[in-house]
C-alpha cells in the first residue's frame, strides 16, 4: 500500500512542477528593442524602444515622425508620451502590441512586432519628412 501512495505522491509532484513550470513561462517580455509591422498598404511602422533612459523613437518608412518617453502603468501595459502624440499599449506574451494610425489602416490596430532586443535607428534625412509625420495627425 506504501509503494502505491509513493507511487501516487511522486506523480503528482511531477504534474504539479509541470503545470507550475508552463504557468510560469507565461509571462509578459520587457518592452525594448526594435519592433515592426507588416506592410500597411505600402508603409512599415518601426519603433524602438531604448530601456536606459525610458525612450523611444517611432518610424514610418525609416523616417522619424515621432519620439519621447514611456513609462510602465501595469505588467505589460505603458503609456507613451510623444512630441507628436501619446498613447498606451499592452505588450503581449509574443512580444508585440498594437497602435492605431488612422490614416494608415482605417483606424484599425496595427500589430507591431518585436524584431530584435536591440533598438534600430535611422539616420537617413529625408526631405519628404512632413509628408509621413502628417500621418500621425488626427
Amino acid at each position: 500500500m506504501s509503494r502505491k501512495l509513493l507511487g501516487m505522491f511522486i506523480l503528482a509532484t511531477v504534474l504539479v512542477l509541470i503545470v507550475g513550470g508552463c504557468a510560469s513561462s507565461n509571462k509578459i517580455p520587457v518592452l525594448k528593442g526594435g519592433y515592426q509591422s507588416e506592410n500597411i498598404n505600402g508603409y512599415f511602422v518601426q519603433i524602438s524602444f531604448q530601456p536606459d533612459n525610458n525612450s523611444f523613437i517611432k518610424y514610418i518608412n525609416n523616417r522619424e515622425v515621432d519620439r519621447g518617453t514611456y513609462e510602465k502603468l501595469a505588467n505589460g501595459v505603458y503609456k507613451i508620451n510623444g512630441d507628436m502624440r501619446g498613447f498606451e499599449i499592452t505588450l503581449s506574451e509574443d512580444n508585440s502590441f498594437d497602435i492605431i494610425v488612422k490614416k494608415l489602416n482605417d483606424g484599425k490596430p496595427i500589430t507591431i512586432k518585436n524584431v530584435d532586443k536591440t533598438p534600430v535607428y535611422f539616420l537617413t534625412e529625408y526631405d519628404d519628412l512632413e509628408e509621413y509625420k502628417s500621418l500621425l495627425e488626427e
